[in-house]
């Protein structure tokens, strides 16, 4: 391992995505992440479906559910202009779109660097944030996209 590496000493290189909803910074682990789509189309609604779900879209050949973070997480709508993106995840053998504000980039991050949640977290929030980090001068919460999946139900998402 080359002199440049901090594997060793400091921990494990993660790389996070970072992303706005609702005025505040997210990151999430790329490797959750299959690709990013601008969200220029509004997905079809789905009668009785979960109130987190917007609809389906389907972008190529296969049809995902759309879930609005914001909603996911009960913040408040504060942006909508076209930089909307989707992040679109294969978590637990499921195809799902992340209706968020903004992409913001890709950040080299070591473990060692990522601080346990804080107290002040709202309720709603403090189950799905496992980590913090500083960047420059403002704090990104690590979401755990996993467990907003299960909140909301899994099998709700489903289209089979």
């Amino acid at each position: 391992m080359d002199s440049g590496t901090r594997f060793d000493n400091y921990g494990t290189e993660l790389q996070i995505v970072e992303f706005i909803a609702g005025g505040n910074s997210y990151g999430v682990d790329i490797s959750d992440i299959k690709e990013f789509l601008p969200l220029n189309v509004k997905p079809t609604p789905v009668p009785n479906a979960h109130p987190c779900i917007e609809g389906m879209l389907m972008p190529r050949d296969f049809i995902i559910p759309i879930i609005n973070l914001k909603k996911s997480l009960e913040l408040s709508d504060t942006h909508s202009d076209d930089t909307e993106m989707l992040m679109v995840t294969s978590i637990n053998d499921l195809n799902i779109g992340f209706h968020v504000d903004k992409i913001q980039g890709i950040h080299r991050v070591y473990s060692d660097d990522v601080k346990q949640p804080g107290k002040k977290l709202s309720t709603k929030v403090k189950g799905v944030v496992t980590g913090v980090f500083e960047r420059h001068d403002y704090t990104v919460e690590i979401l755990d996209l996993r467990k907003i999946i299960t909140d909301i139900n899994a099998d709700a998402l489903s289209t089979n």
